[in-house]
């Protein structure tokens, strides 16, 4: 079986980080190492292990993975074949996407982060990323669910 390819966007979810398992080890292993370098009176080591793990706990990125068949957002996960309504908001920037089961996920346009400076850049930047995450996404729920109801746009 191959593995399943991923579109990876940055985007800035309320949800927390997801945390790889080597993330997670590396993390572990500089917290044992400090409080053996605890034992051996090394205060110095001890405290520069300490900052690296909270360093490499806290730098996880916030992402939405687009794959072909779902959609990977935190803790979020949107399988396109269960999606019964799409509602696009150019205007303000939303896609909801409203599943089988009563939830829904909302895509929005401010939460891309972009390194632009300038107001009008930053506007520019955020909504290319949002069109074209959108486009994809609405794209492949189109392809997985041929009856979804699109509403706006």
């Amino acid at each position: 079986m191959t593995p399943t390819e991923f579109a990876v966007f940055k985007y800035q979810h309320a949800d927390g980080a997801v945390r790889s398992k080597l993330r997670m080890g590396v993390t572990g292993a500089c917290l044992v190492a400090a409080v053996l370098a605890l034992g051996l009176l090394a205060f110095v080591v001890c405290a520069v292990l300490v900052v690296a793990a909270l360093v490499v706990w806290f730098s996880a990125p916030r992402e939405l993975l687009l794959g072909p068949r779902y959609l990977l957002c935190g803790n979020t996960i949107v399988y396109f074949g269960n999606v019964k309504r799409m509602t696009l908001s150019p205007s303000h920037g939303k896609l909801r996407l409203e599943c089988n089961n009563g939830k829904a996920f909302v895509l929005e346009r401010d939460k891309f982060p972009t390194g632009a400076r300038k107001a009008e850049k930053i506007t520019k930047s955020k909504a290319r990323k949002f069109d074209k995450v959108s486009s994809n996404i609405m794209e492949k729920v189109r392809a997985a669910s041929a009856n979804v109801v699109l509403i706006g746009a």
